[in-house]
Parts: structure tokens; C-alpha cells; sequence
């Protein structure tokens, strides 16, 4: 046999040999690691000790503690993040949730919380307080949030904390996020009467009712920056003239309507 030939086929067989080789190393280090995982979510070497939040207004402690208390004494590596996400989640007032594992022992809970923007008064009565998405967060009890305007649908609404309201009320709530606290829209400080209420009929249009000044009619929920805009043009010049309006229509901006009293 040609030597030539013969050096190839004992590299060949050296080749497989080193191959089989670190194959099987391979498969010890496979069972070596699974049978660490095994043993590490069953010890208490990565055992949950500390739970940590971020600091909250609305969404309590004790909510916090209650949702993530299963994993207190659990392995990090047994703990579901997913499920505690999903239990905060629930709460009326979390806007959005991450839950981390910070080996060796601690939970971390970053929470991301709803604002209340306005006061939604029911059929009933009751007012309570809802986020610029149409959120329902808690029934206003505070008077430190009277000064947040309020929205009255015509239809009948029955929230619950946590709901989300009606398409018709929810498109209508990114208007308040141009107003200020006090009733005057942001861009145009000074330039409209506060506001004392948002009337939203069951199409969906907007009725503003300021205080000593017109009714603003704003129609549907579109393009309520240029409305609100022609419409603190028009009640200004009306000032300056000294005359007093009874209401002012900008549903279509283009061709407002103005009736004065």
C-alpha cells in the first residue's frame, strides 16, 4: 500500500477519534448542566429573599406584596414573571409592567402607572377618575382632583375600576389632554374661558360648557387642536369688541358658527 495513502487513512481514523471525543465531552458537559439547572431550581441557593418595586402614587404596597408573594422561598428559576406581570397588570392603575430576576436573590418589579386626566360622572351619580385612553381607575374621592375636568356622556355608563369605557367617551378623552388643570387648553393659555364640563353625546360629539363664557361645540373628536384654536380666535376677538356670545360652533373649523346672546 502506497505510504502516501496509508498517513491519510491513520489521519482520517485520528480525525473520528478526536471527533467522538469531543462529542462525548459535549454530552457529559449537556447532562452535567441539566442536572445543575435540575438541582438549582429545586435548592435555595437562588431562593426569592427580597422583593423591589418602584415607587408608586396609586398602585399600593400591599397590592404589590399580594402579587408577588408566591415567590417569596422560590427559586428564581422556578419564579413565572409572566404571572406576576399579569396580576399587576390587572390593577386599575398600571399602565404597563416588567417583572426581572436579579440573581441571586431579589425580584425586581418596575411599574409604570395610569394619571388620572378627567372625572367621568355616571347616570348615577358617582364620579370617577379616567386615564386619556379611556381607562377606569378609582371612584374620585379626593378633592385634590375636583379641579380635573368633567366629562358627562349622555349615555348610560356603569364603570368598575379597571373597565375600559365606550369607544363614543374614550375618543373624545385626548381633548383633555389639551387642557390644563384648570380648564384652559395648554397651547392657548388665556385665550378660552376655563371649563366646566365635557358633555360627549352618543355619537360621540363634544359639547364644552366654560365657565362665563360660551358653549364651545366641537363636534366629533377630530382635529380638536384647530378647533379649539379657531375657536379661542373667535371668543378673543368677541372680548375684545366687547361682545358676549352664547356659543361658539367650530364642528367644522373652516366654517365656524357663532351666535352671540
Amino acid at each position: 500500500m502506497d505510504d502516501r495513502i496509508r498517513d491519510r487513512r491513520r489521519s482520517i481514523i485520528r480525525q473520528q477519534g478526536r471527533r467522538r471525543v469531543g462529542l462525548v465531552f459535549i454530552a457529559v458537559l449537556v447532562v452535567v448542566a441539566a442536572v445543575l439547572f435540575v438541582w438549582l431550581r429545586s435548592s435555595d441557593v437562588f431562593a426569592v429573599r427580597r422583593i423591589t418595586a418602584t415607587a408608586t402614587a396609586s398602585v399600593t404596597q400591599s397590592q404589590i406584596s399580594q402579587a408577588t408573594s408566591s415567590a417569596l422561598g422560590v427559586s428564581l428559576l422556578r419564579v413565572s414573571t409572566k404571572s406576576i406581570e399579569e396580576k399587576l397588570a390587572a390593577l386599575p392603575y398600571v399602565r404597563s409592567v416588567e417583572v426581572y430576576r436579579d440573581f441571586p436573590n431579589t425580584l425586581e418589579v418596575r411599574l409604570v402607572e395610569y394619571q388620572p386626566v378627567a372625572r367621568l360622572r355616571t347616570g348615577s351619580g358617582a364620579v370617577w377618575l379616567v386615564s386619556e385612553d379611556g381607562r377606569v381607575l378609582a371612584e374620585a374621592t379626593s378633592a385634590s382632583l375636583a379641579s380635573l375636568p368633567l366629562v358627562v356622556p349622555s349615555s348610560p355608563v356603569s364603570p368598575a375600576a379597571g373597565d375600559q369605557l365606550p369607544r363614543a367617551i374614550a375618543q373624545a378623552l385626548p381633548l383633555v389632554t389639551l387642557l390644563g388643570a384648570n380648564g384652559t387648553e395648554s397651547g392657548l393659555k388665556g385665550s378660552l374661558p376655563s371649563v366646566k364640563e365635557v358633555d360627549i353625546s352618543a355619537a360621540g360629539e363634544i359639547v364644552l360648557g366654560m365657565n362665563g363664557g360660551p358653549e364651545l361645540r366641537l363636534g366629533d373628536p377630530t382635529g380638536l387642536q384647530r378647533k379649539l384654536t379657531v375657536a379661542g380666535a373667535i371668543i378673543q376677538q368677541c372680548l375684545r369688541d366687547g361682545k358676549q356670545l352664547q356659543y361658539v360652533d367650530v364642528s367644522a373649523p373652516e366654517r365656524p358658527a357663532v351666535k352671540a346672546k
